[in-house]
C-alpha cells in the first residue's frame, strides 16, 4: 500500500465515522468496509506525508527495554 493510498483510506474512514449515526463498534466495521471500497474518491484530499506517518506508526517494531532494566 502506498503512502497516498493509506492517507486516502484514512480520510475515507474518518469521514465515514464522523458522518454516520450508529453505535461506535458498528461504525468502525462499516467504516473499514467503506474505506476499502471508496478510498479512490478521497485521493484529491489525501496527503502523502500523512500516509507516510500512518505507515510508520503501523509498522511493527521491537519493544525497547529501559537501560535500567536491561541488566536485571
Amino acid at each position: 500500500m502506498t503512502s497516498l493510498e493509506m492517507a486516502a483510506r484514512f480520510a475515507a474512514f474518518t469521514w465515514y465515522v464522523n458522518n454516520r449515526r450508529a453505535p461506535v463498534e458498528t461504525k468502525k466495521v462499516e467504516a473499514r468496509r467503506f474505506a476499502s471500497t471508496h478510498w479512490r474518491e478521497f485521493l484529491p484530499v489525501a496527503h502523502r506525508g500523512l500516509g507516510k506517518l500512518l505507515l510508520r506508526i503501523a509498522k511493527p517494531r521491537k519493544l525497547r527495554r529501559p537501560a535500567a532494566l536491561a541488566g536485571a
